[in-house]
């Protein structure tokens, strides 16, 4: 091979790799880039983390959540679960559907739990970090969390990421009160202990 064909090579090689490795850092940071601004407009405070929050209707003029809906209310929540686990609890009663969907950091959905899979009865729910938890000592100070009793485990692939609850509105100004307790009666709290 002449030295022009091996110098024509080596670039063609070196833009390939450099292409590879801008396309697999986009699929990778993206994503992560995207969920970071979503959950930062959600929780704009740290401390506002494993909280509920309840944006107003959506109309045309709103874009808080991607992709809106003004056929839906919303309830978002950001969790961080790198210390100790969350508990999510809501009791929509709505004869509408309704839906809590759980995503991770990089906008990956990894749970999903809707009006008919829970066929009437109230949502409880222990998210759980993706490593084990240290154990806490037996000290009166800090009492080790405690699974609740029927709740259900779920296991987050990261230690942060979003909560979005939808809630069905096909009459908002007749069935305001019905869809508004829907949405406020979920609840996002770390786990202490058991109840």
């Amino acid at each position: 091979m002449s030295a022009s064909a091996r110098s024509w090579y080596t670039r063609i090689v070196a833009l390939v790799a450099v292409a590879v490795a801008v396309h697999l850092t986009a699929l990778w940071a993206l994503p992560r880039l995207i969920m970071g601004r979503v959950m930062s407009a959600a929780a704009p405070a740290p401390q506002a983390s494993n909280r509920v929050v309840l944006p107003p209707p959506t109309d045309h003029l709103q874009r808080r959540v991607v992709m809106p809906s003004p056929d839906l209310l919303y309830a978002l929540c950001t969790f961080d679960v790198s210390t100790q686990p969350m508990r999510i609890r809501a009791d929509p009663k709505t004869p509408h559907y309704w839906s809590i969907a759980l995503y991770a950091a990089n906008s990956d959905n990894f749970f999903v739990i809707n009006d008919r899979q829970a066929a009437g009865l109230p949502v409880d729910i222990v998210l759980n970090g993706p490593s084990p938890y240290p154990t806490r000592s037996s000290s009166p100070s800090q009492p080790a969390s405690a699974q609740p009793t029927g709740a259900q485990t779920v296991q987050a692939p990261s230690t942060q990421g979003l909560l979005l609850m939808r809630v069905l509105v096909t009459d908002y100004t007749r069935e305001r009160d019905i869809v508004e307790a829907a949405r406020r009666s979920l609840q996002c709290e770390p786990l202490t202990g058991a109840s």
